[in-house]
């Protein structure tokens, strides 16, 4: 198990690098699949923490820790210093009832949707997000076996 810590500016231009960073960090530990919605996620909640969070000072910053195992990824995204706490576990709109010509909306359903543990909580002076992403192996000995495939 590999943790690493980091420090983003608590502004909409540093989003898109943190992301790139960190998928990087993530390496091949997950399916491109599973890459996909663990970068999704962790765009949208930094995208909202910068956007709603409105810490004080405006320029605390985000810690990150991101912990990568063998097709299993964790981050924890701390609110920066004065941040008002928001549980999005409370906010997140069922994708199926969001209007499909809406622009905006689904980025907290989506990560309810896509990471396969969310926690929000309390954490040492401040508030983190807990985000996992594991890659889930079907169970052979459950699914029938694909149309012409050998038995």
């Amino acid at each position: 198990m590999k943790s690493q810590c980091y420090t983003m500016p608590n502004a909409l231009e540093a989003v898109d690098p943190m992301v790139q960073r960190l998928s990087a960090a993530v390496g091949q530990s997950l399916s491109d699949t599973t890459r996909f919605k663990f970068e999704l996620c962790i765009s949208e909640a930094l995208n909202n923490i910068v956007i709603h969070a409105r810490p004080i000072p405006s320029a605390a910053e985000i810690d990150i820790e991101l912990t990568v195992q063998p097709a299993a990824i964790s981050i924890e995204i701390f609110d920066p210093a004065g941040a008002e706490p928001f549980d999005l576990r409370e906010k997140a709109t069922d994708l199926s009832q969001i209007d499909e010509m809406s622009e905006g909306g689904r980025g907290l359903g989506l990560i309810m949707e896509f990471a396969n543990e969310v926690e929000y909580g309390p954490s040492g002076n401040g508030r983190r997000l807990l985000l996992a992403f594991r890659d889930i192996e079907p169970d052979s000995t459950t699914m029938p076996p694909a149309e012409g495939a050998c038995e």
